[in-house]
């Protein structure tokens, strides 16, 4: 049994495929019912390797009812995943360098009066499947309407307003939570939902404190402290502007690998990879191979063999007997220490180039014989 190189890629693959599902259910917050499926479909691949026919079925019947409960369950979140995948070729909403300055001068007004208040800017994500609409207003940004928005009398106080390009499109919105357990204690309520929603979006959001006085931009899992209204347009212009080179993609995806996660998914790859490959299986073929021979020495060829194929007993799961190419199994025979004459090749198990996950049991004949004789000269060309 070889290992060969498209067996390394599956295991890739499959460990990438774990990490995003895993990435995906904790962020969902459905990592156990996402651990569940798996745990199902591992218990369906041992009971058929044990031959428990009725087991698996049943395993199999409850990934499938566990996976269509995932889907229906959580479908919010799959569609914001989905969501993000087409966040590339989704026109951005720049806001302009007079919303931005309209944003930092209400902010700091807010913060002086101790206001509090939650100002969402839209980037290239939409935001509209991840919060609770509010009240649609459609009005150009300005320091004025955002300052009156958040008066402690105001009847769309609480919440948040949503901002795309240089319009306020919502007002009074709710966020998402975050669900990060090393939250600062000094954080309530309207931080966690910056927090929650800068988390799953590329959104930026400004926090003013009603009770601190003080103003935070959030957005992706950081947090900074704004000192005066120029140090928050600065950061804002710099953060809405900030160029979304491939260079930059591959370094946030670099910052938000997780891992612990890749370690279990790691694991959860490792026991598949097992189970479906390393378990001897039930399943037995009987197949008749070629015999290639290999390193013929210099100056021979092969003068006669006493056969020119073998028959081999190749032992897996049915699985793997249905999806991988047979017609590709050879019986190798190295000729590196064979001589002029007769000679004699046993044959095992190693010679046989059989797909990773399946084991040669036997083969008939184990042995070949093969005659070398020296290989006939070509005459020399006329007139040499």
């Amino acid at each position: 049994m070889t290992v060969h190189w498209q067996s390394a890629v599956d295991f890739v693959v499959l460990t990438i495929a774990l990490y995003l599902v895993l990435r995906w259910g904790r962020q969902a917050r459905a990592l156990r019912l996402a651990l569940t499926v798996l745990a199902l479909r591992v218990g369906a691949l041992l009971a058929r390797q044990f031959d428990l026919l009725i087991t698996s079925w049943v395993l199999d019947a409850a990934t499938v009812i566990t996976f269509l409960a995932l889907l229906l369950v959580f479908q919010p979140e799959l569609r914001r995943a989905l969501m993000r995948l087409d966040a590339t070729g989704r026109a951005a909403h720049r806001a302009r360098s007079p919303a931005l300055s309209a944003i930092s001068t209400a902010a700091a007004s807010l913060a002086r009066e101790r206001c509090g208040a939650l100002i969402v800017i839209v980037r290239k994500q939409s935001v509209a499947e991840l919060v609770t609409a509010g009240i649609a207003l459609g009005g150009r940004v300005s320091a004025e309407i955002l300052a009156a928005v958040f008066q402690k009398g105001s009847p769309v106080h609480d919440g948040a307003v949503v901002i795309e390009g240089d319009l306020i499109t919502h007002v009074k919105t709710i966020l998402p939570l975050t669900q990060r357990p090393d939250v600062r204690e000094r954080y309530g309520t309207r931080h966690r939902a910056g927090m929650g929603l800068a988390e799953r979006s590329d959104a930026l959001v400004v926090v003013v404190s009603e009770e601190r006085g003080e103003i935070t931009v959030m957005w992706e899992s950081q947090a900074r402290l704004m000192s005066t209204s120029d140090d928050l347009l600065a950061t804002l212009t710099s953060l809405v502007n900030r160029s979304s080179s491939r260079s930059g993609s591959f370094a946030a995806a670099f910052r938000a690998i997780n891992p612990g996660l890749i370690t279990t998914a790691l694991a959860l790859a490792a026991l598949i990879w097992s189970v479906t490959f390393l378990f001897p299986g039930r399943s037995v073929r009987v197949r008749r191979v070629p015999v290639e021979f290999t390193n013929v020495p210099a100056g021979l060829t092969i003068a006669a063999q006493s056969t020119d194929s073998v028959e081999v007993w190749l032992r897996s799961n049915q699985f793997l007997f249905d999806t991988v190419n047979l017609d590709t199994v050879v019986a190798r025979c190295d000729l590196t220490a064979a001589r002029q004459g007769a000679n004699t090749l046993l044959l095992g198990p190693s010679a046989i180039d059989a797909p990773f996950g399946i084991r040669v049991e036997n083969l008939s004949p184990a042995a070949v014989q093969v005659r070398l004789e020296p290989a006939a000269r070509r005459p020399a060309p006329p007139g040499s």
